[in-house]
């Protein structure tokens, strides 16, 4: 990745330019400190994401279009990709279920788990066991796929 930086991770650094700047605009605008703090610390949890990735990332032979800072600008943000890259994170095909009833239950019983956290822990019981029934349906339905 070093010399072509993946387009996963300029997904991830365009994202904190983005949040960066929309925490600077809400903090201008609305003055509110924790909701500025929290946009402040997505941007440098997402900054401090690319910024491990990129240094972690094996180094290439060498670096394509300009050096300097516009280079850098072209290779982090996106504006140049060479041509015979290869796709970065391409895994082989993913077997995804056409129709399931799995996750509906899954997502039935986390709300019943909610619900039990308001009205008390005897409604989480079967909450938590229809979340567990539908897990592993859900899991060795993709098993079977597989």
């Amino acid at each position: 990745m070093g010399a072509a930086v993946a387009e996963e991770f300029r997904l991830f650094f365009r994202t904190a330019l983005y949040v960066g700047g929309a925490g600077l605009v809400y903090w201008l605008v609305s003055l509110d400190a924790p909701g500025t703090v929290l946009l402040v610390a997505l941007t440098l949890a997402l900054l401090a994401f690319v910024g491990m990735a990129i240094f972690l990332a094996p180094r290439g032979a060498g670096a394509e279009g300009r050096s300097g800072v516009l280079g850098l600008l072209n290779r982090y943000i996106g504006f140049h990709e060479p041509v015979d890259a290869a796709p970065p994170l391409e895994s082989g095909p993913e077997l995804v279920p056409l129709g399931s009833a799995w996750p509906i239950i899954t997502a039935l019983g986390m709300v019943v788990i909610g619900l039990g956290l308001i009205f008390g822990a005897w409604l989480s019981l079967p909450g938590i066991g229809l979340v567990v029934w539908g897990a592993v349906g859900w899991l060795t339905q993709l098993d079977r796929m597989g």
